[in-house]
């Protein structure tokens, strides 16, 4: 005489315990996939924001290049540099205050298809026609 049932409680056993793995399984992805999706978009946008501080530095080499230059050839240089918009360009006596913006947009393939990451910063330089180099100052963009 066989006590527990023999091969078919042993199946129902298995049976039971795939059913509570799978369910384990599922509640698992449930929670990590946004999470890791998150994380993912998370880091495309600060690869996305330092792309803009790398082009504003490219716009900022461009414009020191001739501090001799004037207002309309200074606009026309930063204008040269890709995802570069100038905003204001103000000559003073001895410098030109340039605002421009600078956007970026990244997209990438991941795990859970395209994601896309768009940054936007302005930033202002003063360029003087002496040999002093003015730091580049970031601003509030206007609406």
């Amino acid at each position: 005489m066989r006590f527990g049932g023999g091969r078919l409680a042993r199946r129902r056993q298995g049976l039971v315990a795939g059913a509570a793995l799978a369910g384990l399984v599922a509640v698992g992805l449930t929670l990590a996939v946004p999470l890791l999706r998150d994380r993912s978009q998370h880091r495309l946008e600060r690869r996305a924001d330092r792309e803009v501080a790398a082009t504003a530095q490219r716009a900022r080499a461009v414009l020191l290049a001739e501090p001799s230059a004037r207002e309309a050839d200074l606009r026309l240089a930063a204008d040269t540099v890709d995802g570069v918009e100038v905003l204001t360009a103000a000559a003073g006596a001895a410098e030109v205050r340039l605002v421009f913006r600078v956007r970026v947009a990244k997209t990438a393939a991941s795990v859970f298809g395209w994601q896309r990451a768009d940054a936007t910063a302005c930033f202002a330089q003063v360029v003087r026609r002496g040999a002093t180099p003015a730091p580049l100052q970031r601003l509030p963009c206007p609406r």
